[in-house]
């Protein structure tokens, strides 16, 4: 697949078949994750894949979901692995946040490569979260990204900054966009 097409077909999956993920296929998108940019070469991320379904089943409930639609996935529908994506304070960080979108980034358009399905989260309940993978004080859960085979369709289209994603009756997801024209800029703004 080439890059082009990964970007231009991945979205935020919030639907997905009851299906386990081989864990090579999540070994391998760490490593991508591994292989992101960092500042000054720091390399402050650690990673901690949650792929056991029990533990899988806890960590749902310290996610928040869909915030823009009244729905949640159901027992059935949840993500089958977690990755967590740490930042080891204990390395000085320079530019932490960065390197945390551009290794999460990576797991996404990975995914999409193996056939899968990716939500970013952020609404997360950190502190319980941390208790409950051990997490050492010197690291910092910072996002987490949600893996599943795919099991809902997600529709771009064009849209305002105003417009929300949303759900039809018949559980496709519609994701409005800015269009190109209304957000590229040459040479300055107003040229």
């Amino acid at each position: 697949m080439k890059v082009s097409e990964a970007i231009r077909s991945r979205r935020s999956v919030r639907k997905f078949q009851d299906r386990r993920i081989p864990r090579d296929v999540l070994e391998e998108l760490v490593d991508y994750a591994r292989l992101a940019p960092s500042g000054m070469n720091k390399q402050p991320l650690e990673f901690v894949i949650v792929d056991k379904p029990d533990l899988e089943r806890k960590i749902f409930d310290y996610t928040s979901w869909a915030g823009a639609v009244d729905w949640n996935p159901g027992p059935e529908e949840r993500p089958r692995a977690y990755v967590f994506i740490l930042v080891n304070e204990g390395v000085k960080p320079v530019t932490a946040d960065y390197d945390v979108g551009l290794a999460a980034g990576n797991i996404c358009l990975g995914a999409v490569d193996t056939g899968l399905g990716s939500c970013i989260l952020g609404a997360l309940e950190y502190e319980s979260i941390e208790t409950l993978l051990g997490i050492p004080g010197d690291h910092r859960l910072d996002l987490a990204v949600g893996l599943g085979y795919p099991d809902q369709e997600v529709v771009l289209e064009d849209g305002t900054p105003e417009i929300d994603y949303w759900l039809d009756k018949e559980g496709v997801f519609h994701v409005p966009k800015r269009p190109s024209e209304n957000i590229i800029h040459f040479n300055g703004w107003d040229d």
